[in-house]
């Protein structure tokens, strides 16, 4: 870390990963989210009561939809920065904690990436010789895991972002023995306009999601959707941000302190993907432990600080320094509260008929 530029960032107000002034502002938000929280603890009116419904309109909302991509598609340089080497996973990394045990096992970044990855696994039992479809699959970890765990797995991944996209074209396809044509196709596109033309109907063994459910709108037109790809006795499983409870102000990210790095996002209660069984059988839902969260976003942060020499002033503008500290700040203290028991991840299991 370039001990010059932390200093002439201070003088900005922009104060390192750790540092005194920090702590005190993580603090202060912590106990922001800590009241929202309480204020809301057992709230489980459903989310139509305040004016969003997940069974009307589009699977994604098509005036914010661009807009919230541009958050996946900053600079290339600065998301190699702070995540993982191995999987550039920019979600949610498993260290261990849980409701009943939430302390945080002294594990690597890449360790607790392949640990999320494992649990999907399991809880989706995925298998060798399947077909998977990779719904949302960023910088193509989840698919890169699979085809170096299985020999003879076939995936398909889907991904709107351009910077992703290409990541996995020029750093995966290109690179990586395991990406040939015959086990992983890579379509760039939004699942809303994939068609039976992309993906023929009936085809897929399990659908997977990480990260997606946040930016979805109608989750029962998505679930019907995937109904039309999956296998019958096929499986679908997501992997998305929840709240355990209703909590009105975050249900659109525009209301909240999220809205400028979210357009379009939605924090969904963990009671309301189960209630999308229409299309596919839910069979079951599992809350992870936000503080798993918590520890990944504070690993980014801290890789975000280790990089800044390299990062400004060449790559990034005070602004950009400033805009992306903040993120990291206020994404922790929002997984953080409670022990990580109001706020953190949701897995949902469901069947085709």
């Amino acid at each position: 870390m370039g001990t010059d530029i932390v200093k002439q960032l201070a003088e900005h107000e922009i104060y390192q990963h750790d540092s005194t002034e920090l702590i005190k502002f993580e603090n202060q938000m912590k106990r922001y989210f800590e009241r929202e929280y309480k204020q809301w603890q057992g709230n489980k009116v459903f989310p139509e009561n305040y004016g969003l419904s997940s069974f009307k309109g589009e699977i994604s909302n098509k005036e914010t939809r661009d807009v919230s991509i541009s958050h996946y598609d900053e600079e290339y340089y600065l998301y190699k920065s702070f995540l993982d080497k191995d999987y550039m996973a920019y979600t949610m990394g498993y260290f261990g904690a849980t409701n009943e045990s939430p302390e945080i096992n002294n594990i690597s970044l890449e360790q607790a990436q392949v640990n999320k990855y494992n649990l999907l696994v399991e809880r989706a039992d995925i298998k060798d010789d399947q077909t998977i479809l990779d719904l949302g699959c960023g910088y193509g970890g989840f698919s890169k895991y699979l085809l170096e765990t299985f020999s003879n797995i076939k995936i398909v991944g889907i991904n709107p972002s351009v910077i992703q996209t290409n990541h996995i074209r020029n750093e995966l396809i290109h690179k990586s023995n395991n990406f040939d044509d015959s086990r992983f196709t890579l379509i760039q596109a939004f699942f809303d306009d994939v068609n039976v033309d992309l993906i023929k109907n009936d085809y897929f063994d399990r659908v997977v999601s990480i990260g997606l459910l946040e930016h979805v709108t109608n989750i029962d037109l998505l679930q019907k959707n995937i109904a039309r790809v999956l296998k019958p006795g096929g499986k679908c499983i997501h992997h998305c941000i929840v709240a355990y409870d209703t909590l009105p102000n975050f249900l659109n990210s525009e209301d909240t302190l999220m809205g400028a790095y979210y357009p379009g996002a939605h924090i969904w209660p963990y009671s309301e993907p189960k209630r999308h069984h229409a299309h596919l059988n839910f069979i079951n839902s599992w809350f992870v432990n936000g503080l798993n969260y918590w520890k990944t976003l504070d690993e980014w942060h801290k890789h975000f600080w280790n990089s800044i020499n390299q990062l400004y002033p060449e790559y990034m503008s005070l602004d950009e320094v400033e805009k992306w500290n903040k993120y990291f700040s206020l994404c922790k203290t929002m997984f953080s509260p409670n022990n990580g028991c109001s706020y953190g991840n949701g897995h949902y299991l469901y069947e085709k008929r």
